[in-house]
Protein backbone atom coordinates (compact mmCIF):
# COMPACT_ATOMS: atom_id res chain seq x y z
CA UNK A 1 0.00 0.00 0.00
CA UNK A 2 1.57 3.55 -1.40
CA UNK A 3 2.21 6.16 1.79
CA UNK A 4 0.27 8.90 -0.26
CA UNK A 5 -2.90 6.75 -0.96
CA UNK A 6 -6.16 8.62 0.48
CA UNK A 7 -8.32 7.92 3.59
CA UNK A 8 -11.15 5.95 1.43
CA UNK A 9 -8.29 3.57 -0.06
CA UNK A 10 -6.58 3.38 2.83
CA UNK A 11 -10.08 2.43 4.65
CA UNK A 12 -11.14 -0.21 2.42
CA UNK A 13 -7.83 -1.70 3.23
CA UNK A 14 -8.20 -1.31 6.96
CA UNK A 15 -11.87 -2.88 6.78
CA UNK A 16 -10.23 -6.06 5.15
CA UNK A 17 -8.16 -6.33 8.57
CA UNK A 18 -4.75 -4.94 6.55
CA UNK A 19 -2.64 -4.06 9.33
CA UNK A 20 -0.38 -2.06 7.57
CA UNK A 21 -2.98 0.41 5.90
CA UNK A 22 -4.33 1.09 9.59
CA UNK A 23 -0.73 1.80 10.33
CA UNK A 24 -0.37 4.37 7.43
CA UNK A 25 -3.85 5.90 8.79
CA UNK A 26 -2.39 6.12 12.62
CA UNK A 27 0.71 8.26 11.37
CA UNK A 28 -1.27 10.02 9.13
CA UNK A 29 -3.41 11.44 12.40
CA UNK A 30 -2.00 10.42 15.26
CA UNK A 31 0.09 13.82 16.34
CA UNK A 32 -3.11 15.70 15.11
CA UNK A 33 -5.03 13.51 17.78
CA UNK A 34 -2.75 14.05 20.43
CA UNK A 35 -2.97 17.40 20.01
CA UNK A 36 -6.42 17.79 19.87
CA UNK A 37 -6.60 15.67 23.20
CA UNK A 38 -3.64 17.93 24.79
CA UNK A 39 -5.75 20.56 24.30
CA UNK A 40 -9.32 18.98 25.37
CA UNK A 41 -7.56 17.89 28.20
CA UNK A 42 -5.73 21.34 29.60
CA UNK A 43 -5.56 22.08 32.97
CA UNK A 44 -6.90 18.54 34.08
CA UNK A 45 -3.79 17.54 36.72
CA UNK A 46 -4.72 13.70 36.26
CA UNK A 47 -4.95 13.41 32.37
CA UNK A 48 -3.10 11.42 29.97
CA UNK A 49 -3.58 12.62 26.97
CA UNK A 50 -1.13 10.08 25.06
CA UNK A 51 -3.71 7.17 26.75
CA UNK A 52 -7.20 8.77 25.05
CA UNK A 53 -4.92 9.64 21.89
CA UNK A 54 -4.55 5.53 21.64
CA UNK A 55 -8.29 4.78 22.88
CA UNK A 56 -8.70 6.80 20.14
CA UNK A 57 -7.54 4.32 17.38
CA UNK A 58 -8.22 1.37 19.56
CA UNK A 59 -12.07 2.54 18.93
CA UNK A 60 -11.48 2.82 15.55
CA UNK A 61 -9.73 -0.63 14.69
CA UNK A 62 -12.55 -2.24 17.05
CA UNK A 63 -15.39 -0.72 15.10
CA UNK A 64 -13.61 -0.86 11.39
CA UNK A 65 -16.46 -2.66 10.00
CA UNK A 66 -19.34 0.29 10.96
CA UNK A 67 -16.96 3.12 10.15
CA UNK A 68 -17.48 5.36 6.91
CA UNK A 69 -14.66 7.30 5.49
CA UNK A 70 -15.79 9.06 2.56
CA UNK A 71 -13.33 11.24 2.35
CA UNK A 72 -11.04 11.71 5.18
CA UNK A 73 -10.97 9.82 8.60
CA UNK A 74 -10.96 13.08 10.62
CA UNK A 75 -14.46 14.21 11.78
CA UNK A 76 -14.98 10.69 13.10
CA UNK A 77 -11.44 10.55 14.74
CA UNK A 78 -12.12 14.46 15.70
CA UNK A 79 -15.76 13.37 17.59
CA UNK A 80 -14.39 10.25 19.27
CA UNK A 81 -11.20 12.46 20.43
CA UNK A 82 -13.70 15.07 21.95
CA UNK A 83 -15.92 12.29 23.50
CA UNK A 84 -13.22 10.82 25.34
CA UNK A 85 -11.60 13.66 26.26
CA UNK A 86 -15.01 14.68 28.70
CA UNK A 87 -15.08 10.89 29.84
CA UNK A 88 -10.67 11.81 31.12
CA UNK A 89 -12.03 14.85 32.67
CA UNK A 90 -15.10 13.22 34.26
CA UNK A 91 -12.75 10.10 35.28
CA UNK A 92 -10.26 12.67 36.46
CA UNK A 93 -12.97 14.98 38.19
CA UNK A 94 -14.06 11.61 39.94
CA UNK A 95 -10.44 10.79 41.07
CA UNK A 96 -10.51 13.85 42.39
CA UNK A 97 -13.58 13.69 44.74
CA UNK A 98 -12.46 10.10 45.61
CA UNK A 99 -8.97 11.62 46.78
CA UNK A 100 -10.55 14.41 49.02
CA UNK A 101 -13.03 11.63 50.59
CA UNK A 102 -10.30 9.63 51.39
CA UNK A 103 -8.29 12.02 53.02
CA UNK A 104 -11.40 13.15 54.78
CA UNK A 105 -12.48 10.00 55.99
CA UNK A 106 -8.42 9.46 56.97
CA UNK A 107 -9.02 12.91 59.48
CA UNK A 108 -12.29 11.59 60.45
CA UNK A 109 -11.63 13.22 63.85
CA UNK A 110 -11.20 16.98 62.25
CA UNK A 111 -13.84 18.20 60.94
CA UNK A 112 -13.61 20.71 57.99
CA UNK A 113 -16.60 22.55 56.22
CA UNK A 114 -15.81 23.20 52.95
CA UNK A 115 -16.08 26.92 51.73
CA UNK A 116 -19.16 26.59 48.95
CA UNK A 117 -19.53 30.38 48.84
CA UNK A 118 -16.79 30.64 45.84
CA UNK A 119 -18.08 28.34 43.68
CA UNK A 120 -21.96 29.05 44.72
CA UNK A 121 -20.95 32.46 43.42
CA UNK A 122 -19.23 31.59 40.42
CA UNK A 123 -22.19 29.31 39.24
CA UNK A 124 -24.74 32.30 40.45
CA UNK A 125 -22.63 34.42 38.08
CA UNK A 126 -23.05 32.18 35.24
CA UNK A 127 -27.00 31.59 35.82
CA UNK A 128 -27.42 34.89 35.62
CA UNK A 129 -25.12 35.25 32.11
CA UNK A 130 -27.28 32.50 30.41
CA UNK A 131 -30.53 34.36 31.59
CA UNK A 132 -28.58 37.27 29.69
CA UNK A 133 -28.06 35.51 26.28
CA UNK A 134 -30.78 34.91 23.67
CA UNK A 135 -33.31 32.05 23.69
CA UNK A 136 -31.43 30.44 20.88
CA UNK A 137 -28.08 30.78 22.08
CA UNK A 138 -28.97 30.19 25.78
CA UNK A 139 -30.71 26.87 24.54
CA UNK A 140 -27.65 25.69 22.88
CA UNK A 141 -25.50 26.94 26.06
CA UNK A 142 -27.52 24.90 28.07
CA UNK A 143 -27.55 21.84 25.88
CA UNK A 144 -23.78 22.01 25.11
CA UNK A 145 -22.18 23.73 28.39
CA UNK A 146 -24.36 22.68 30.89
CA UNK A 147 -25.75 19.26 30.06
CA UNK A 148 -21.99 18.13 28.53
CA UNK A 149 -23.76 17.17 25.35
CA UNK A 150 -21.67 16.64 22.19
CA UNK A 151 -22.18 19.39 19.20
CA UNK A 152 -23.66 16.65 17.27
CA UNK A 153 -26.92 15.99 19.57
CA UNK A 154 -27.11 19.25 20.11
CA UNK A 155 -28.11 19.66 16.21
CA UNK A 156 -30.29 16.54 16.73
CA UNK A 157 -32.17 18.21 19.30
CA UNK A 158 -32.81 21.07 18.34
CA UNK A 159 -33.30 19.61 14.68
CA UNK A 160 -30.71 22.24 13.03
CA UNK A 161 -27.35 21.49 11.06
CA UNK A 162 -24.17 21.39 13.31
CA UNK A 163 -22.78 24.12 11.86
CA UNK A 164 -25.62 26.40 13.01
CA UNK A 165 -24.77 24.86 16.30
CA UNK A 166 -21.05 25.65 16.51
CA UNK A 167 -21.94 29.53 15.21
CA UNK A 168 -24.56 29.97 17.89
CA UNK A 169 -22.42 28.58 20.77
CA UNK A 170 -19.96 30.68 19.62
CA UNK A 171 -21.45 33.69 20.30
CA UNK A 172 -23.03 32.32 23.52
CA UNK A 173 -19.41 31.67 24.09
CA UNK A 174 -17.97 34.91 23.24
CA UNK A 175 -21.22 36.34 25.10
CA UNK A 176 -20.54 34.34 28.39
CA UNK A 177 -17.08 35.25 28.75
CA UNK A 178 -17.93 38.73 27.82
CA UNK A 179 -20.38 38.93 31.16
CA UNK A 180 -18.52 36.96 32.87
CA UNK A 181 -15.38 39.11 32.55
CA UNK A 182 -17.47 42.15 33.05
CA UNK A 183 -18.41 40.40 36.50
CA UNK A 184 -15.48 39.71 37.68
CA UNK A 185 -16.11 36.21 37.49
CA UNK A 186 -13.25 34.92 35.29
CA UNK A 187 -9.88 36.59 34.63
CA UNK A 188 -9.45 38.07 31.47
Amino acid sequence: MRPDATDPELWARVRTDDQHAFSLLFRRYHERVLRTVAAGLRGVARADPAGVAADVFAILWRRRASVRVETTAWPWLRGVASRLCANERRRCLRQDRLVVHAASAATADVHVVPDHAPGVADRLALVDALARLGPVESQVARLALVDDLPEAEVAAALRVPVGTVKSRLHRARRELRHHLQRHGSVGP
